[in-house]
This record gives structure tokens, C-alpha cells and sequence, in this order.
């Protein structure tokens, strides 16, 4: 598998899962089946964890995708909220 599919694949899991955790908060919010609402967190969970498969197949670049995401974090704001 090629960098820029595995790149692509990681994208459209995480877009994947990103519609799912949307459908459980409308299900959750209209008070629905809680059965229904299980499935759809097993099915999210399995996909968070095949976007980590994907991720980490490659040590190298997870650990690059991680400081990339680190380093563009915003600044966090001290507790006390002076300066």
C-alpha cells in the first residue's frame, strides 16, 4: 500500500468515524434505543481502532503525525488566566 493511500485510507476512517460519533449524539440528544446507540459505539470503536492499525503499521510516520499535531496545537491559556 502505497504512503499517499494509506494517508487517504486513515482520512476517510476517520471521516467515517466522524459521521458515526455525529449519528450517536443525535440518537443520544432524541433519547433513543440505547441498544441502537451500543451498536453504533461498538462500530465507532472498531473503526478508532483500525484508523490506529493503519496509523501505527508505520512507526516512523505515526510518530511524525503525532509531533505534527503537536506542534500545531494552539498555545494552551495558563489556569490562573493571567497573561
Amino acid at each position: 500500500m502505497g504512503a499517499k493511500h494509506h494517508h487517504s485510507s486513515v482520512e476517510q476512517l476517520q471521516l467515517d468515524l466522524a459521521a458515526i460519533n455525529r449519528c450517536i449524539h443525535v440518537l443520544e440528544e432524541a433519547d433513543a434505543n440505547p441498544q441502537d446507540i451500543e451498536v453504533l459505539t461498538v462500530h465507532a470503536l472498531a473503526l478508532a481502532e483500525q484508523i490506529d492499525e493503519l496509523r501505527w503499521s508505520n512507526p516512523a510516520k505515526a510518530l511524525g503525525w503525532l509531533l505534527e499535531k503537536e506542534t500545531h496545537r494552539p498555545a494552551a491559556r495558563k489556569a490562573s488566566g493571567a497573561g
